[in-house]
């Protein structure tokens, strides 16, 4: 497993500019037979932080060994596991019923790590139904960063969900365009060539995607920058 995390050592702490808890990676092992919320395997092991020399911005990764790094095992495998969820993902994850407090302590004693949780999930929420699973999906909501060739700072969309109907209308509410007015809406990829917008390419985009917008009478052209 190759895992590298990119943040400042200050970035999981609640006071700016103090340095946060040491971070652990945790990797639970479930079993989808029994339909348990409770893990068959639990290992874990601590983030360190390598800064250079000048003091600046620090990489984050595992401890650094000539062959590999080893987890612990954990023997608690009641606690349920505490997960960092920025803002942006935020009302995605809460829609879903996945999540997890994270304003918590992790606390090494004696090998093992105490972590504290404000619920527990229930079955329903780690295995959901198809149908409900499938109507979440569709209300994912997607948030867009656009601007016009002359600007130079991005205006952000919010998609209430991930289809062309949802594209219109976040362009229709930012810029004041009547929805009866885009009659079309075209991507130009890297090669220059214009594709007609569908449900099948926005629901592939993934949050603070960034995009140049063009709006010209009836139509609106969508093209990613830096190309």
């Amino acid at each position: 497993i190759f895992i590298t995390v990119n943040c400042l050592s200050t970035d999981f702490s609640s006071q700016k500019g103090v340095k946060g808890l040491p971070l652990m990676i945790q990797i639970d092992t479930y079993s989808y037979n029994n339909r348990s919320n409770k893990p068959l395997h639990r290992a874990y092991s601590q983030i360190k932080v390598f800064c250079d020399k000048d003091g600046g911005l620090g990489v984050i990764s595992l401890p650094k060994k000539p062959d590999s790094t080893y987890f612990k095992t954990l023997t608690d495998l009641d606690a349920q596991p505490v997960l960092f969820i920025p803002d942006v993902h935020f009302g995605n994850l809460q829609r879903a019923g996945q999540v997890f407090a994270f304003n918590t302590e992790e606390l090494e004693r004696g090998g093992s790590v105490l972590v504290k949780r404000m619920f527990r999930p229930s079955e329903d929420d780690l295995s959901p139904p198809p149908h409900k699973q499938i109507k979440e999906e569709t209300h994912k909501r997607v948030l867009l960063y656009v601007r016009k060739e002359s600007d130079e700072v991005f205006d952000a969309l919010m998609l209430k969900s991930p289809t062309l109907r949802g594209l219109v209308d976040a362009i229709s509410e930012k810029y004041g365009v009547p929805t009866e007015r885009i009659a079309k809406i075209y991507k130009k990829s890297k090669k220059g060539i214009l594709v007609n917008m569908d449900d099948n390419i926005i629901e592939h985009y993934s949050n603070e995607d960034t995009f140049i917008l063009s709006i010209n009478s009836s139509t609106t052209l969508m093209k990613t920058p830096y190309t």
